[in-house]
């Protein structure tokens, strides 16, 4: 029986070879895009769960009107001693440079005269592998850990330095060839998806042996990564409750009514699980950029989407095309075939189809898979033994989903009224139909508006004014700290070169992380400001075009600027209430003292942060202690200028290996997770379309040939060309017409909740979707041009001959 049925089945699909090849080609794509945005959620919401029992891992946070991710190095290994729900502790730090900029390392193997920089540098206690149990591949960690001179690397850092060799017991120089640090112990490498990743690590034995009575590593000093991990079954809401009250014996520096305001108002300590840090964390000094797990709605939203797109079609042309076999069904069950046995014929021929469209699916993820790992940033494989499965599940759900309706209506018709032509498509079959063509449509409108909004808004930020310049701006990285003491020397040589307008050097940039520290005006000590602020020179203003709206910028001949001056930002003179700025006195709390200075200028606010967020306070400070030279120059004859320059700072620094970036296209790192997402969710935006249109063209093949008749009788009695292609296409238009209106409410309603990630949007306007429907409709018209062309040619005398 099952042989008899699949023999027919190939027939008819074999038969109806163009509408095979829309039905497997709209399904094929549909699967293919799920799978490979499912695989793009799977690998975002895969991160952190690398280590084992990560469920029990949590990191500290400190949550406030400016929450951040680090906290006190003593509260990790305090928390050990006080609670006994608490297994295991560490504390953790990069090594910062000046502005809390991370220090870049020149680490070479003196044997093999081998030399990298290295900046996956990691300061960490000894109890590091207890919490985050990384495999150990050779040495012992612990020991390592606890030595003033240990060294644990990376497998592939040792492979890199070492080649084939077992580097345990040999050294490593780093920065200097005085300072050499022993390869103690080797770990696998972590894996891509951790919120933080590590090549070397140090103890914090050797840090703290330089200063050790430093505050830096006392509770006065918020400056640490601090991890904890629970015991089983232990509740970290429970614990959370606790720490506030607990710190306050710690904390003794910190008013009581400072504590009770926090604890009132549920803020202070939190613990963070390590495995919702990549997606639901974005506080001030995350470790690395995070994901966004609002995007990865979106793509799942996409996914089901395209899917249900595919599973409609694939429906709604297996219904359609059913009712062409109305005679073939009469006839069979006047042969006495049963009901249930039709049924099983109609589902063996979906199943088939379904099947076909998998396979062709398969290939098409092979086929797109490097190009969609170098958009999105993954290493995504299509893992056979995990998706079968799931293929084989979407094979019999998709397959017997669609065959279901055609099945039961068309084996139900009467034998009698099909054989004497009487047989037709219910009023109800042919609402379903429009109705589903109409689902389709509100979907792709949902889609293209939402593509549009994301671009627009991508463009918005790519192109807002900053509030300085950057254009033509070149950033190298001061790698060699004994630069910073020589800089004026530097920029007079690199001015030197043709072409070079401006040099400045800072020890932070636009984009990214700023340090923060308390300043308050002198008669008003109890209005503390937590701002951010900059070490930079005096050519800083000038070289990035910032406009001062009052006073001054430093300046060479005033020595007192070297002292203590402050040119603040706007909203820092608003917050600290100064009706006159310049002139204020001023109190900067820094490296554990009181510094006073004056206000001596007061700059335009400009986005030194994304624009995800305010404008926040800025004050900057002239200080020799910098990380990045910047440069103004004419990008003509760049490669030119580039050598010149690269040529004059390896006399000022030939330890390092020699870098240089556009500030702008650093700017736009910081959009990069915006940027991926628009790009993918764009492309599948057009998948989905697709889709549509070949369901749209299936239908318009198999309701056309039904009109053939209908149009040969309008031709004789005189109709023309133009009345002809308004009949045909007219119903098809009002469809997508409605299913655009009805589209409209839900794509703004959702592209406002994703603009709420921005605190700068470009805003939604009406002609968004006035667009996306009239491209809706162009889209549809050449999709229906073929068949409708051809309909219109027909020859009439062909058509009604029999008649």
């Amino acid at each position: 029986m099952w042989k008899n049925y699949l023999k027919i089945a190939f027939r008819s699909l074999v038969k109806n070879k163009l509408h095979t090849a829309i039905n497997v080609s709209g399904l094929a794509l549909g699967i293919a895009s799920v799978f490979l945005m499912t695989s793009y959620v799977i690998y975002e919401l895969g991160y952190d769960r690398y280590y084992e029992e990560h469920e029990n891992l949590y990191r500290i946070s400190w949550e406030d009107t400016n929450p951040q991710t680090r906290t006190p190095h003593p509260m990790a290994q305090a928390m050990v001693n006080d609670f006994p729900e608490v297994e295991n502790a560490v504390s953790l730090s990069p090594l910062w440079g000046a502005g809390l900029t991370r220090r870049i390392f020149s680490v070479r193997n003196l044997e093999k005269d081998l030399r990298f920089d290295e900046t996956n540098v990691l300061a960490v206690d000894s109890t590091f592998f207890d919490v985050f149990r990384i495999p150990i591949v050779r040495g012992n960690a612990e020991n390592a850990l606890k030595s003033i001179n240990g060294l644990l690397i990376s497998e592939s850092t040792a492979k890199k330095y070492f080649g084939k060799e077992d580097p345990i017991g040999k050294f490593l120089a780093v920065n200097a060839d005085t300072v050499l640090l022993e390869v103690m112990a080797v770990f696998k490498d972590v894996p891509d998806q951790s919120h933080f990743h590590f090549d070397l690590l140090v103890s914090y034995v050797r840090e703290k042996s330089f200063d050790p009575d430093n505050d830096y590593y006392t509770w006065n000093d918020f400056g640490h990564f601090n991890y904890v991990r629970l015991k089983e079954n232990s509740d970290a809401k429970v614990l959370e409750g606790k720490l506030m009250n607990w710190a306050k014996n710690h904390m003794d520096h910190v008013p009581e009514e400072v504590f009770q305001s926090l604890i009132t108002n549920n803020l202070g300590f939190k613990l963070q699980p390590v495995s919702d840090i990549h997606l639901r964390s974005n506080l001030r000094w995350e470790l690395e950029a995070n994901g966004n797990i609002e995007y990865v709605y979106i793509m799942v939203a996409a996914a089901l989407l395209t899917l249900l797109v595919s599973c409609i079609n694939f429906m709604n042309l297996m219904t359609a095309k059913s009712a062409e076999r109305a005679k073939e069904i009469g006839v069979r069950k006047t042969l006495g075939v049963l009901r249930s046995q039709l049924s099983l014929q109609f589902m063996s021929e979906s199943l088939i189809l379904t099947l076909i469209s998998v396979v062709f699916a398969v290939l098409i993820i092979e086929l797109s898979l490097p190009l969609y790992n170098s958009v999105t940033g993954q290493s995504a494989t299509l893992d056979y033994m995990e998706a079968f499965p799931v293929l084989g599940g979407l094979i019999i759900i998709i397959g017997i989903g669609a065959a279901i309706f055609p099945s039961l209506y068309l084996s139900s018709a009467k034998p009698y009224d099909i054989l004497k032509g009487k047989y037709q498509q219910s009023t109800n079959v042919k609402s379903l139909q429009k109705g589903l063509i109409v689902f389709q449509f509100a979907i792709s409108m949902v889609l293209i508006s939402g593509a549009i909004v994301i671009f627009n808004q991508l463009d918005y930020i790519r192109n807002k004014n900053l509030g300085f310049n950057t254009e033509e701006v070149l950033v190298i990285p001061l790698k060699e700290r004994s630069v910073s003491g020589r800089m004026e020397a530097l920029k007079s040589e690199i001015l030197k070169i043709e072409g070079v307008n401006s040099v400045s050097a800072s020890s932070n940039l636009p984009g990214g992380q700023y340090n923060q520290h308390t300043i308050f005006a002198a008669d008003d000590p109890e209005n503390r400001l937590n701002s951010s602020n900059a070490f930079v020179d005096y050519d800083f203003m000038k070289t990035l075009n910032i406009e001062l709206v009052d006073g001054r910028f430093f300046l060479p001949e005033n020595r007192a600027d070297i002292e203590a001056s402050f040119v603040l930002n706007e909203m820092a003179v608003q917050q600290l209430n100064l009706s006159e700025a310049v002139g204020s006195e001023i109190r900067w709390m820094a490296f554990g003292n009181e510094i006073k200075g004056k206000v001596i200028g007061v700059m335009k606010d400009f986005h030194f942060q994304s624009l995800h967020s305010p404008v926040q306070p800025l004050f900057f400070v002239l200080y020799p202690s910098y990380n990045h030279l910047i440069i103004s120059v004419d990008i003509d004859n760049f490669e030119d200028k580039i050598t010149n320059i690269k040529q004059v700072y390896s006399e000022f620094d030939d330890s390092f290996d020699f870098e240089y970036a556009f500030l702008d296209d650093q700017l736009n790192q910081q959009y990069k997770a915006e940027s991926r997402t628009g790009l993918i969710f764009g492309l599948f935006t057009g998948i989905a379309i697709a889709i549509a249109c070949f369901g749209l063209f299936g239908m318009a093949m198999i309701t056309f040939n039904q009109r053939t008749k209908e149009v040969s009788v309008r031709k004789v009695l005189g109709a023309s060309i133009v009345q002809l292609t308004v009949l045909l296409i007219g119903d098809f238009t009002r469809l997508i017409l409605i299913a655009a209106v009805v589209a409209t409410p839900l794509a703004w309603f959702i592209m406002e909740w994703w603009l709420g990630n921005f605190i700068y949007q470009v805003g939604i306007h009406p002609a968004v979707f006035l667009f996306s429907g009239l491209i809706l409709i162009f889209i549809a018209w050449i999709a229906l041009s073929y068949f409708t062309f051809k309909t219109i040619r027909v020859n009439p005398t062909e058509t009604l001959k029999n008649e």
